[in-house]
């Protein structure tokens, strides 16, 4: 729960991606804020051009206005208090094209004040995690906008940087503060206001800490499991898995995620390829793992990220062996952190018997002191220092 002992929140309106679809970080964060304040959520507007493999999606997104109109709850895969509105916009995804902005502007505004109107808020903030929606800020009678950075998306894979790129720069020229996951966002996203925010991952501990059973498909496989839970895809070293694969013999290397790498690269006896689990069953594979995995490269999206599931890991209270990211550095306290390749394997088999990473009750204690509650009310925190600014700069 948030202090109950902070200023009135005001109301929210938030540009986020599609709400129950994936859990994501504005999900957790807003998911925590409707316990004290109204959020009006708007689903996903579009991070890349689209082409043929999109009709899928865009026919559900069809299929959803049709089925329930324009506006209403979406189911989530979540226990949090859903936000008060959740609205599809009807834009079209063709951000860069002049005509196609106009009209997404106009449409985005009409929708925000009418979501306004009925939900009868007199003042609110307005965050975004989404630079289409630049046209907009500042012109939707918010007290305050912010931009909540959670990924360079002009080196995010399976976007498209050449229209991103024009519309980040008017979304940092428009926007109040820029709150970002990591700090080399916070150097690279500054806002023409000067005021930009580091505020880290959290974790939903309260998901990952109470004890599960063992999965039925990891109950008789060789140990030590050596585990990664999230998308296998090019930031996962597959060299340092193979040099995993041989070092723990007969034990296993267990990938629990969506895989986008060629299924070939994967190949060895003791991987084990279990692909996507629904949220609500993560927990019990993690906790199953003898030791946690972020082998991750290190290149210009992962100087940027800040890896859910290491805090993810530390409150399922599993020791956890990860690449020197700069935003993993951070918990150089409670992780072990290792090369890539052999160096990163030795990393491994040394944190099954050491006590080189937190772990048990250690490491649940350090989740718990990054929960999402946490960060939550730090965000809070962040938006009354904004406001304040805003409320100064108008009145000088």
């Amino acid at each position: 729960m948030i202090k109950a002992g902070r200023l009135s929140s005001p109301a929210f309106v938030v540009f986020g991606d599609d709400w129950g679809r994936h859990v994501s970080t504005m999900q957790h964060l807003f998911g925590r804020i409707t316990e004290r304040a109204p959020v009006l959520w708007f689903n996903a507007i579009g991070h890349r051009e689209p082409s043929w493999s999109d009709l899928g999606r865009a026919s559900q997104k069809v299929f959803s206005y049709m089925r329930r109109g324009q506006r209403g709850p979406a189911a989530s895969t979540f226990r949090l208090p859903p936000p008060r509105e959740v609205i599809q916009p009807r834009v079209l995804p063709w951000h860069s094209n002049r005509a196609v902005s106009a009209f997404n502007r106009a449409i985005l505004k009409r929708a925000v004040r009418s979501a306004v109107a009925r939900a009868g808020l007199q003042e609110f903030v307005l965050v975004t995690g989404t630079p289409p929606s630049a046209p907009i800020v500042g012109e939707c009678g918010e007290d305050a906008s912010i931009y909540l950075c959670m990924d360079d998306f002009l080196v995010l894979p399976g976007t498209t940087p050449s229209m991103l790129a024009p519309l980040e720069q008017e979304l940092l020229r428009r926007v109040d503060a820029v709150v970002a996951t990591a700090q080399r966002l916070v150097e690279k996203k500054v806002a023409a206001s000067g005021r930009g925010y580091h505020l880290p991952q959290g974790v939903n501990y309260e998901h990952f800490a109470p004890r599960r059973p063992v999965p039925a498909e990891l109950a008789n496989l060789p140990r030590p499991l050596i585990g990664f839970a999230g998308g296998v895809g090019p930031a996962v070293d597959v060299a340092t898995l193979h040099a995993l694969s041989k070092a723990v013999g007969r034990g296993s290397v267990v990938l629990v995620g969506p895989v986008t790498l060629p299924m070939a690269q994967l190949d060895a006896p003791n991987i084990h390829v279990l692909g996507p689990r629904p949220y609500a069953e993560l927990p019990a594979f993690v906790q199953a793992f003898d030791v946690g995995i972020i082998p991750y490269i290190e290149d210009d999206w992962t100087r940027a990220v800040d890896p859910l599931k290491l805090l993810e890991y530390l409150a399922a209270g599993i020791p956890v062996v990860a690449t020197p990211l700069p935003e993993v550095r951070k918990y150089a306290d409670a992780v072990i952190q290792a090369p890539l390749g052999d160096a990163f394997a030795l990393a491994v088999l040394r944190n099954l018997t050491s006590s080189g990473s937190l772990r048990g009750a250690a490491a649940q204690q350090f989740a718990m002191n990054h929960s999402w509650e946490h960060r939550a009310e730090r965000f809070l925190e962040i938006v009354d220092e904004v406001r304040a600014a805003v409320s100064r700069r108008s009145a000088a």
